[in-house]
């Protein structure tokens, strides 16, 4: 047998091997749902890269019209229920596709996009985006709904520059990191 050529590898050139999770429906919320059948978004995590979200909501629930900043494409895995996610194609004109336990859905950055839950249970999908300065198109515009934060102060199940190995925000309540000792 072949000897392993890694087999000394130097750990220490690696980024800190610490994993850490995020238990997402404790996450801070970024949008509750309250009123007119809003879904709540919960701010899961954030790196120099991505972000990651949990959403959740009951049938008839509708996250309204908005619009993403044209790098921000939305990666949305179905965890449960059904959805169908709305959007305008590059003529104006509403396209949708369903979505279901499983399956991947991307939306391409820029998109005007809302999403209603179908069915008869409870939805919930996770959503992983670029992490980008501004996200939404209407934050630039002035025309920010009441219900969307300022990008800079969003709260969050924990901010983690992944270049520095260092924690911008924990969320006590929803955080925990692997314990090495066991």
């Amino acid at each position: 047998m072949a000897e392993n050529p890694v087999a000394e590898k130097d750990y220490g050139v690696l980024p800190k091997q610490q994993a850490f999770k995020v238990h997402a429906p404790d996450a801070p919320d970024l949008v509750e749902g309250v009123g007119d059948n809003l879904k709540t978004v919960h701010s899961v995590m954030l790196t120099n890269d991505i972000y990651v979200t949990w959403t959740t909501g009951q049938p008839g629930d509708v996250f309204p019209v908005h619009s993403h900043m044209p790098e921000m494409y939305q990666i949305l895995t179905t965890i449960k229920g059904r959805c169908v996610w709305y959007y305008k194609d590059n003529d104006g004109n509403e396209q949708s596709i369903e979505a279901g336990p499983g399956d991947v859905v991307y939306l391409p950055g820029g998109a005007e996009n809302r999403v209603e839950v179908i069915g008869d249970e409870e939805h919930i999908h996770i959503g992983s985006y670029p992490r980008v300065r501004v996200p939404r198109v209407e934050q630039l515009t002035g025309v920010v709904p009441d219900e969307v934060e300022n990008p800079k102060d969003f709260r969050v199940g924990v901010d983690f520059d992944n270049v520095r190995d260092e924690y911008h925000e924990i969320h006590d309540d929803s955080f925990t990191e692997a314990d090495h000792d066991s």
